[in-house]
């Protein structure tokens, strides 16, 4: 048998013949160890951004209130625990969680449950008349309205300012679900309150109060010591707040009675205008009434001043006359009737001399008063 030889390999041989590396990588327990140092990496900074998530800020006027598992933090004393405006740290969520209420601000809260616009309920409405419903039934059912003390229909529209008084009643009188936003559900309350007592004020007063005494249904919503105010139903159930002001917006009639409701006004601008004329005509003949009765009381107080300037005259004439008479009798008498004789004989045109026991009768003109004078002096 022949022998097998192996073949002798140049150098020029195992040069040109390719060489295959083998594959090279980490062992496996290398990989292991970079997955476990990516999740490390990964959870640590999870965890610094939570630890960083405890940071807040209270803004100027503002209070922070910090709920730990459920309960508000509280100071030794049993107050509770507010945060004053600026940064602040609290243990993250789902440990702590931090109410910031806005203390120093006024919220303004419009009320329009009786004046909705129609174009909210219209596709509502349109969808009902195509079903054969009268439209007044539909009106009547989807227009928002208020009816007065003398059963009269109203639209209105108030606005509510308040302001936050007490943090704590404020978080705790009414339950704000977490997926909605905040303050809601405390509006949607008080929006509630405010409906009900305009609905009651408005039941005690007449359509035309309503429409032309703003300012009283106003004061009355507003008037903190009231019964029927707004501020008195916020404080019964202690929301913390302080209604500084209700004011009403809009008042107005129902459209569908509009013509009538511009009838009674015409007629009511008219009879104010004829009450204006009447009441200026009543005070135009009171000052001539006054006028007159002044005159008369005037003419009358000088008829009696010379009455009695002249009365005054004569019993001091008569004062002086009864002294000189006590003086000279003869001489005051003959002058009195001398007097009395000129003032009787001052029209006479003759003068009749009759004596007792005689039948002749003298007739004599009368003389002159001159002689009575004379005579008197005799």
């Amino acid at each position: 048998m022949t022998e097998l030889q192996e073949p002798t390999l140049t150098p020029s041989a195992s040069r040109s013949l390719p060489v295959v590396a083998a594959p090279q990588g980490p062992p496996a327990n290398n990989k292991w160890l970079s997955a476990q140092y990516t999740l490390l990496y990964f959870l640590a900074g999870v965890f610094i951004v939570w630890i960083l998530s405890g940071f807040y800020q209270v803004g100027a006027g503002d209070v922070g209130v910090t709920e730990r598992l459920g309960q508000y933090l509280t100071l030794p004393n049993g107050q509770p625990e507010f945060s004053a405006p600026g940064p602040h740290y609290h243990l993250p969520w789902p440990i702590d969680q931090v109410h910031i209420v806005p203390l120093g601000r006024e919220h303004l809260l419009e009320v329009d449950d009786f004046d909705t616009s129609p174009t909210a309920y219209a596709q509502l409405k349109k969808k009902f008349m195509r079903q054969g419903i009268a439209r007044r039934v539909v009106d009547a059912i989807f227009n928002p309205y208020l009816i007065t003390g003398d059963k009269n229909i109203l639209h209105a529209k108030i606005s509510v300012e308040y302001e936050i008084s007490n943090p704590m009643q404020y978080l705790l009188a009414i339950y704000q679900p977490a997926n909605q936003p905040h303050g809601t559900a405390r509006d949607a309350a008080l929006r509630m309150l405010a409906s009900h007592e305009l609905i009651s004020q408005l039941a005690h007063d007449t359509v035309n109060q309503a429409l032309y005494n703003h300012l009283a249904v106003q004061n009355e919503l507003s008037n903190s010591k009231s019964s029927s105010s707004l501020q008195s139903s916020a404080s019964a159930i202690k929301m913390g707040i302080s209604v500084k002001r209700v004011q009403l917006e809009f008042v107005q009639w129902p459209r569908a009675v509009n013509t009538a409701f511009t009838a009674v006004l015409s007629d009511r601008q008219r009879q104010a205008l004829e009450v204006q004329d009447a009441l200026r005509r009543a005070d135009t003949a009171v000052t001539e009434a006054q006028g007159q009765a002044q005159a008369i009381k005037q003419a009358a107080n000088a008829a009696a001043a010379r009455t009695v300037n002249q009365a005054t005259g004569e019993a001091q004439k008569f004062g002086n006359v009864y002294t000189q008479y006590r003086r000279h009798p003869r001489v005051i008498t003959l002058k009195l009737i001398a007097d009395a004789l000129g003032s009787v004989m001052h029209n006479a045109r003759r003068v009749f001399f009759v004596q007792p026991g005689q039948r002749m009768l003298l007739s004599l003109p009368p003389p002159p008063k001159k002689a009575f004078a004379v005579a008197t002096h005799q």
